[in-house]
């Protein structure tokens, strides 16, 4: 639960802040790395410098000894009392071969020989010494070395020390000032940062202001006509397909409740009208009978619609595919319509066959649907032709083809939209509701399949069913 919530707060962070954290971390990576090198530069150059010296002095006094190995005075005067020597610094230590101390520098007993390194041969090269914290709490580096004289490659042992502690001093100085002024980088790049993000999500503000005015009545408008930058042409691009689609929507809804009330409006002023006949005189008994009859036809009528409505808002509940016999299925189809079909001398023909996998409810309901509207739109004597086939991709196709009266060219991209129907529709059928290719076209849908439709007029009309392969 406290990481979901933590998940959601991280989420819900502004993209300012957000950005402006990664512009800090990034800087203070860059900073670190900056800094961590030019520091490390600088220690390994003074230890470098101070490591060098000590060699330098350590040469110095192993050739004042090879020279005059038993002159303690030369050695004294070049030691404690040669200007350069930085007595300050650099301490001496000079023992014999047993380890008796022959020299040494003043202040020289904070460095006891105990801790220095072991020494190198005389004419080897001298290593790099080690540090060391005196008695005295100063800081030194240490290093060793033989001394070469009269014939002895160990005649005299070199211990030399140099007082490091005012270097330290200035290194923890200056680690100091990186530090600060690592802080008041990080303070100065967050607040640039900020800015930079903050001017950078202008467009985005903008676009947000542009979306916020469009209401229902302005979803012609879009966002796209802009000037955006290349990274906000995509979501502008998304934005104008969803406005399309409100705006597609929003229409067919306005279409729709337009086409409702109409359609609801005529039963109701037919049972209206008809209930206020009767109640205008004294009617008899069978008259009664008679106008009940004639508004339970209307009420039919309103429960049909409103169940058609009902599917079309719910069309996925219910349903159950199976394999079905296409051919039985159509042949239940068209003995239900015989009669209709034999009173007006329609012919119903039926070829081929194939197996489909679909709700069998459903798929009765979609085929039923058009032979109803064949039998409605074709002219006695006329003629309905089902055919069943199977396609190359195994997928299985029913054609129903009728010679009724067509339907315009400018009619046919609307002939699926709910209540829509023709001037000439509503003249030869005025029964109807304009809801049952809008029925066929879910079924198709819920089973994965397609509808599709072609007509010519005062020659007929072809549906094509197509359903995918089991």
């Amino acid at each position: 639960m406290c990481s979901m919530n933590l998940s959601k707060s991280i989420a819900s962070t502004s993209i300012t802040a957000r950005l402006t954290l990664l512009y800090l971390l990034s800087t203070l990576v860059i900073l670190l790395c900056i800094n961590g090198f030019l520091l490390m530069t600088l220690i390994d150059d003074l230890e470098l410098e101070d490591n060098d010296f000590l060699s330098e002095r350590i040469y110095n006094v192993q050739s004042i000894i090879a020279r005059h190995p038993d002159s303690a005075e030369a050695l004294r005067d070049h030691v404690l009392s040669d200007p350069s020597s930085q007595q300050t610094r650099y301490l001496v230590r000079i023992q014999d071969s047993q380890g008796r101390t022959i020299l040494e520098s003043p202040g020289m007993s904070s460095a006891p020989s105990l801790f220095f390194p072991p020494p190198v041969l005389s004419g080897n090269k001298i290593g790099r010494g080690i540090r060391y914290q005196g008695t005295d709490s100063r800081h030194y580096l240490l290093n060793a070395a033989w001394a070469e004289g009269s014939g002895e490659e160990n005649f005299r042992l070199l211990q030399v020390a140099l007082d490091v502690t005012d270097e330290l001093a200035l290194m923890r100085k200056y680690r100091l000032k990186m530090a600060v002024s690592l802080f008041i980088g990080l303070c100065t790049a967050g607040g640039i940062g900020v800015l930079i993000t903050r001017n950078g999500l202008k467009p985005l503000n903008k676009m947000a202001v542009t979306v916020e005015q469009i209401s229902s009545t302005g979803l012609h408008q879009r966002v796209g006509n802009g000037v955006w930058p290349k990274e906000l042409n995509q979501l502008a691009v998304a934005l104008d397909a969803m406005l399309t689609r409100l705006e597609e929507s929003f229409n067919r809804l306005s279409d729709f409740s337009a086409n409702l009330a109409h359609e609801l409006r005529t039963p109701i002023n037919n049972l209206r009208g008809e209930a206020e006949v009767a109640l205008i005189r004294t009617r008899s008994a069978d008259e009664f009978r008679s106008v009940v009859e004639s508004s339970i036809e209307e009420y039919q009528r309103l429960s049909r619609m409103i169940t058609d409505i009902l599917f079309l808002a719910r069309p996925e509940l219910g349903i159950e595919k199976q394999p079905l016999n296409v051919e039985t299925e159509i042949e239940i189809l068209i003995e239900y319509f015989h009669d209709v079909a034999e009173e007006r001398d329609i012919k119903i023909d039926l070829s081929g066959s194939g197996t489909a996998l679909a709700d069998p409810r459903l798929f009765q309901r979609a085929v039923g649907n058009i032979i109803s509207n064949a039998l409605h739109y074709t002219q006695n004597g006329g003629r309905i032709s089902i055919a069943i086939s199977t396609l190359p991709d195994h997928s299985l196709a029913i054609d129903i083809q009728d010679s009724g009266l067509g339907i315009a060219p400018e009619e046919l991209p609307k002939v699926f939209d709910r209540f829509y129907r023709s001037a000439s529709a509503r003249h030869l059928h005025n029964q109807g509701s304009g809801l049952g290719l809008a029925i066929v076209r879910s079924i198709m849908e819920l089973h994965s399949g397609t509808v599709s439709l072609t007509s010519e007029p005062g020659k007929g009309t072809l549906v094509t069913l197509r359903f995918p392969q089991q």
